[in-house]
C-alpha cells in the first residue's frame, strides 16, 4: 500500500508541458512555435508562442492557431490574425 501511494503521489506530481508539434524561423531572427496544447482563449484552437530575436530584444507573444489544410491561421495576444504558409519544420506530426 506504501508503494502504492508513492506510486500515485509521483505520478500526480509531474507537471504537464506543452509538447511542440512544428516551429518555423521568422523574419525577426526568432520562431514561430505551435505546440499541442489547449488555447486558453480560445477552446477550439492549440496555443502557439513567437518570439523575436536579439535585433527586436527577444520579446515574445501568446497566440493561438489552427490548421485549415491549407494554411496555418494564428491569431496573437495583440489581435492580430495571419495564415501562415506550411513551411514549418513539423516536431511531431499532426
Amino acid at each position: 500500500m506504501k508503494t502504492l501511494s508513492i506510486l500515485l503521489i509521483a505520478l500526480m506530481s509531474q507537471g504537464v508541458y506543452a509538447e511542440t508539434k512544428a516551429y518555423a524561423k521568422n523574419k525577426n531572427g526568432g520562431k514561430i512555435v505551435l505546440t499541442d496544447e489547449q488555447c486558453s482563449t480560445n477552446q477550439s484552437m492549440l496555443r502557439s508562442y513567437k518570439y523575436s530575436g536579439k535585433r527586436h530584444g527577444y520579446k515574445t507573444w501568446e497566440g493561438c492557431w489552427k490548421d485549415d489544410d491549407l494554411t496555418i491561421f494564428v491569431k496573437w495576444e495583440d489581435g492580430a490574425q495571419r495564415y501562415e504558409k506550411k513551411d514549418f519544420k513539423v516536431v511531431n506530426h499532426w
